[in-house]
């Protein structure tokens, strides 16, 4: 026998984020945000608000030319 009574679990928290995985995202962005004052919902806002602008700049060249 090699000692060890039980085998030991291989990847717990794998195994459940593959289970749970809307769980899993909220659990891992309340973390983000309470870690770093910033989360998914800001990312998605900054990255809109940035093909607006880009958009709109892109549209504003485009107008002027002859």
């Amino acid at each position: 026998m090699s000692g060890h009574l039980h085998a030991p679990r291989r990847l717990p928290r794998l195994r459940f984020a593959a289970r749970h995985p809307v769980r899993t995202l909220r659990r891992n962005q309340r973390k983000a945000i309470r870690g770093t004052g910033f989360g998914l919902g800001q990312l998605v806002g900054i990255g809109v608000f940035a093909i607006c602008v880009v958009g709109w700049l892109a549209y504003q060249y485009l107008s002027q030319r002859p």
